[in-house]
Formats: structure tokens, C-alpha cells, sequence
């Protein structure tokens, strides 16, 4: 059966100092798939990672089924960028599990999730730009399910598959890179109780030692490479569909969990003899369902959760028994640890260039008073949105500081131009506020979509708004577990507000949208405005021919708060506007002429 495991690589000094120490950043997985996630993470090194996805839409009445994946994505230089690809395998295949054993050489085991059984392993040894199919004929028949694939270098491996026939496990191994496999004879592995079989990706090893788990709460260990196995009970009663996870710090001590999605709790049984024997024991803390891996050379575990209402993560220095947070509020799949600096853990990709997977890194401090500290230079790619439309903006040159305990970087939304105000949340025209980014990226980019009056999730009048990005430290929250900027108490005296960029957001319907912004209806009239002096605009009409134009001008919340015929020629005409009684801020003109209208923006300072 299939289940999503997780593996994770943290810094030690991070645990038990300031969350502020450490944090998990976002990295691109490259997969195309909106919604991907990461079934398993196989570590080379602190540079070279391999991972295969999962199907991560719900099912439903569009999407009725699960959707079974052969791709795979790599990175060499520590998840900087990450490069997808295919393993050739047939659609009716999806993931058991990959491992990587350099950044060239890798192998993918994938099961018949069509037809419910039968599969085979592949290797690559061009990192992934091609893959061969070892053992066909040989290895793994249509009866078969293979469940783990692990190499100690590159000829010695072993393979496990569930019980076929039904009185012996699967198992193969190899002394050349695959090229051969031999069965492990049955004599060598005990025998499986009725309805036993492993679970995808479920094995862990240390040193020649290796070990996998099964339905049936056993756990078998091979000292030798998986050329002999023994066999012994943790005393977990497993459910229908249900899985164990283990995790050892040595070649004696480990655990063995059951993790109840429904009551959230940890069933765990621990070994102090390599899992001859198993003593039941409490975890106290959250102890995360997701995944739970050791920190190599290190008396350490680490554990992910992934379950609505129970997600974050955590570790433990005592084999199991008390958990200390990391963090909390997000989901964290599949992890993946290289060393006591270095760690990866699943989550889900919003697009082929965002999210999919975090790193967890190491932030130096930057104190309030650092003079480099910046929100950046902020730009958008395009002035003006109809509906379902999309802005980018962008901050070049972010430095944020990194104090107290929320730090980072977001962006506003408002109603006026708020360039360097030093608590932007406590602004007037203050609309809306994005989610926040610690560590702050050099580079911060932020999207906006138009998408009938919603901006950023709050319902708004049409009109320009400015988009301002906000570097902060040293905040405080204001809720529990925020998520927002505006979920945040901000220190004036932390908080640097850079440039505001205007945005005119349109009604889908106008004539700017239907006949395309670039053009605004310029075919019958082009209007622009420009400031002449504190209390008078100059509305400039560029006509085809000679008519009646009705201006109107609308205020930031869509009032009408003017209206006036003028008549114009064919060419440029000019014409001022007295707003000597309006307060300083944005307004909307639109011009109605020959049956169109067109739209423009007026600014009084």
C-alpha cells in the first residue's frame, strides 16, 4: 500500500535557541502539476537532493480520481533550482520511492497503481535525462508490489517487495550496481503472517544494518545488506489501510509509532536492542504524524505533520519521548536530512517556478539599527488589471532585520500613497496586507489578480491602489498563529515602508477591458490628466472627430462626485478641472463619448 513519508535536515544550534536562529524557506520543485507534492525525499549531500511527487488535488467531482506520477525533479546545488524530469515508466505506474546515490546515478521504483500490482526499478546514471528498466524478466513479476530500493554504493543494493508468493518476501540483492539481482532464499527471511506486506518507501539503514516495517506492526532487520533478516513485534496493532513509522539514532535505540489521524496521538514503542525487543512509552510534546528521520551523528529525531489542525514541526533528543516545537501552522510532508546543518521537507507547488518543497537554513541576526536594512526598490510589470488578469510587483534589494519574534518581509495594499510610513498598518487608507516571508528574500514578489472586486481576499471598490512592500522586525502577534501582515503588532521603530506603486484596478466590464488597456478605445477618444496646480487638473481629450464628451469623477470608494458635458473638436483639447474641494488622493474620470467610454486617473497632491 502507499504512504507518504517524509524526511527533514535541520541545524542543531537551531532547536534550542530563537526560532529566529532558523526557518524553513520555500524552494521551486519545478513540477508542472499545480498542487504536486513530494512523496519522498532521497539526500545525497548538503548540495545534490532527489525527490518524486504525489498527486496532491483532493478528490472530487472534477478530479475523480488520483492522478499516478512518474516524474521526478533533482537539485545540485542545494535547491537553489531545481530541475524536473520523466523516468519513462508506463501512466498505469506511480511512486514507491526514489534514491539518489550521487548527483548522476539514482534509481526509481514505481508499482502498477492500475492494475494493483506488478512494477520494476529503474536507474539513471545521467542524472535523469534518461532511465533504464534492470531486471525485466528477472525481478519483480505481475504478482510483485516493490515497496523500498537502497544502495550502499554503486554495486551494492538490495530490493523489497511485498510477500510473492504469499509465504516469502520479495527481496533482491545486487553486488553490481543492479546489472544482476539475486532472490534472497526464503530460509534467509522469516516467514510473513497471513495478509502481511511492507509499505512503500517505509526502511531506514545505518551502516550495513537495514530495517523496514509492515501492516502487521513487525519490524525485519537485515545486518548483512538484506542477505539475512530476523524478524520481532513492536506490539502495535496496525489498522486496516494503516502504517507504523520507524526511526533509530543507533544501531540499538530507536522507535516505532502509530500516529491516529483522527485523535491526533502517537501510539509509540521504543528499543534499546536494535528491535529485538520493544517497551511501550508516552511522547510528550507534539510529536508531528507525517514523518518522523534521524539527524545523522546526532542523538537526535526530527518530526513533520501535514494533518489539518496538526501541522508544523519538531525534534527530540531523548529517542522520542519529549518533543520541542521548530514551528507550527504550516504543513510539512515528506523530509529529508543530510546532515546536522542541512534538511529539506515536502510541501506543495503552487506553480512550476514557486513552492513545492522547504529548506531549512540558518539566519544570521540583523538587528533594528542596521544600516543596510531596506524594503527594496518596488516595481510592477504593468499599471493597470481587468478582471482575471494578473500584476507582479516586485521589491529589489529587500534587507530586513531579524529580531524579536516575528521578522520579515511583506506588502500593503492601500488607498493612498504611503511610501515611508513608519507603521503602515495604522495608515487610513490601509486596504488589505499579504502573508509574510521570514527570512526576507533579497528579491520579494508579490501577484495580485483581479478577480471580481476581491483583492488579496478583501472585497474593494474598482479603482487605483498602491502596493507598498514592508521589511519588519521585533513584531509581536497580535492573534494566534498569524498569517497576515495586519495579524501583527509592527515596532515603529523596526519597520521600514518602501515605495508605493500605483495600480488601477478595473471593473471587467469598462471599455478600458473590453477594448484592452493599451488602447482605451483610442479608436473615439484618449484622455489623460495631469496636475496643474493645488486646486485645478488638466483633463487632456484626444478626439477623432467633434462632439459631446460627459466627464464624470468617482472617488476611491466609487461615489460620483462630479459630472459636466464638455465639447470638444477633432484633435487635442484641454480642459481644467477645479478641485480645490477635494482632499488630496486618488480619484477615477471616465469620459463618455459616441456611445463609449474610456477611463483614466487623477491624482490630487
Amino acid at each position: 500500500m502507499k504512504k507518504k513519508l517524509l524526511f527533514i535536515a535541520l541545524a542543531l544550534t537551531s532547536f534550542a535557541a530563537s526560532a529566529q536562529v532558523g526557518s524553513w524557506v520555500t524552494q521551486a520543485t519545478s513540477f508542472t502539476p499545480v498542487t504536486s507534492g513530494v512523496r519522498n525525499i532521497s539526500v545525497v549531500d548538503s548540495n545534490t537532493v532527489w525527490i518524486s511527487p504525489y498527486d496532491g488535488v483532493p478528490i472530487s467531482a472534477t478530479h475523480p480520481a488520483t492522478l499516478n506520477r512518474q516524474d521526478f525533479s533533482r537539485t545540485i546545488n542545494g535547491g537553489t533550482t531545481w530541475t524536473s524530469g520523466s523516468t519513462g515508466a508506463p501512466v498505469s505506474h506511480d511512486w514507491s520511492m526514489i534514491f539518489g546515490l550521487n548527483d548522476t546515478i539514482a534509481w526509481s521504483m514505481l508499482f502498477n497503481a492500475t492494475a494493483g500490482s506488478g512494477g520494476g526499478v529503474w536507474k539513471t546514471t545521467n542524472g535523469g535525462v534518461t532511465w533504464t528498466q534492470q531486471g525485466v524478466g528477472s525481478i519483480f513479476n505481475a504478482s510483485s508490489f516493490p515497496d523500498v530500493v537502497h544502495f550502499w554504493d554503486g554495486n551494492n543494493g538490495v530490493l523489497v517487495g511485498d510477500p510473492n508468493p504469499s509465504t516469502q518476501f520479495e527481496i533482491y540483492t545486487t553486488t553490481d550496481g543492479g546489472a544482476t539481482y539475486t532472490r534472497v532464499p526464503s530460509a534467509n527471511a522469516p516467514v510473513p503472517l497471513a495478509g502481511e506486506y511492507g509499505i512503500v518507501g517505509h526502511y531506514q539503514t545505518m551502516g550495513d544494518t537495514v530495517w523496514f516495517d509492515t501492516n502487521k506492526g513487525r519490524v525485519y532487520r537485515s545486518i548483512d545488506k538484506g542477505y539475512n533478516w530476523t524478524v520481532s513485534s513492536t506490539g502495535i496493532t496496525v489498522p486496516a489501510n494503516g502504517a507504523i513509522d520507524i526511526c533509530f539514532i543507533s544501531h540499538l535505540n530507536g522507535l516505532a509509532r502509530l500516529y491516529t489521524v483522527a485523535t491526533g496521538v502517537s501510539t509509540m514503542f521504543i528499543t534499546a536492542d536494535g528491535g529485538d525487543t520493544w517497551t511501550s512509552a508516552t511522547p510528550l510534546g507534539n510529536f508531528f504524524g507525517s514523518d518522523v528521520k534521524n539527524v545523522p551523528g546526532f542523538n537526535m529525531m526530527v518530526s513533520t505533520g501535514a494533518a489539518t489542525g496538526f501541522t508544523g514541526s519538531s525534534y527530540s533528543t531523548d529517542g522520542g519521548i519529549n518533543w520541542v516545537d521548530i514551528e507550527l501552522g504550516t504543513q510539512r510532508s515528506a523530509l529529508g536530512i543530510a546532515d546536522s546543518l542541512t534538511m529539506w521537507s515536502g510541501g506543495f507547488t503552487t506553480s512550476t517556478t514557486a513552492g513545492g518543497i522547504y529548506k531549512y537554513i540558518i539566519v544570521p541576526p540583523i538587528s533594528c539599527a542596521d544600516p543596510l536594512i531596506s524594503p527594496g526598490t518596488a516595481t510592477g510589470n504593468v499599471p493597470s488589471i481587468c478582471g482575471g488578469d494578473t500584476v507582479t510587483l516586485t521589491a529589489t534589494g529587500v534587507y530586513a532585520p531579524t529580531v524579536g519574534a516575528y521578522a520579515g518581509v511583506s506588502w500593503v495594499i492601500s488607498s493612498a500613497d504611503i511610501t515611508g510610513s513608519p507603521n503602515p498598518l495604522l495608515e487610513p487608507s490601509l486596504v488589505a496586507s499579504f502573508t509574510f516571508d521570514f527570512p526576507a528574500p533579497a528579491t520579494s514578489l508579490r501577484q495580485l489578480i483581479n478577480n471580481a472586486g476581491l483583492i488579496n481576499g478583501t472585497s474593494v471598490p474598482y479603482g487605483t491602489y498602491y502596493f507598498t512592500p514592508v521589511v519588519f522586525g521585533n513584531a509581536t502577534g497580535a492573534i494566534a498563529a498569524p498569517i497576515y501582515l495586519r495579524d501583527l503588532s509592527l515596532n515603529a521603530s523596526c519597520t521600514y515602508t518602501g515605495n508605493s506603486i500605483a495600480v488601477i484596478v478595473y471593473d471587467p466590464a469598462d471599455p478600458a477591458c473590453i477594448n484592452g488597456i493599451n488602447t482605451l478605445n483610442a479608436i473615439q477618444l484618449a484622455i489623460y490628466t495631469s496636475q496643474i496646480d493645488a486646486n485645478s487638473i488638466d483633463l487632456q481629450l484626444n478626439a477623432v472627430t467633434q462632439g459631446k464628451v460627459t466627464v464624470r469623477m468617482f472617488d476611491i470608494t466609487g461615489r460620483e462626485i462630479s459630472s459636466q458635458i464638455v465639447y470638444v473638436t477633432k484633435g487635442v483639447n484641454h480642459e481644467t478641472l477645479n478641485v480645490s474641494n477635494l482632499a488630496t488622493g486618488t480619484y477615477m474620470i471616465k469620459a463618455d463619448f459616441n456611445g463609449s467610454t474610456v477611463t483614466t486617473k487623477a491624482v490630487k497632491l
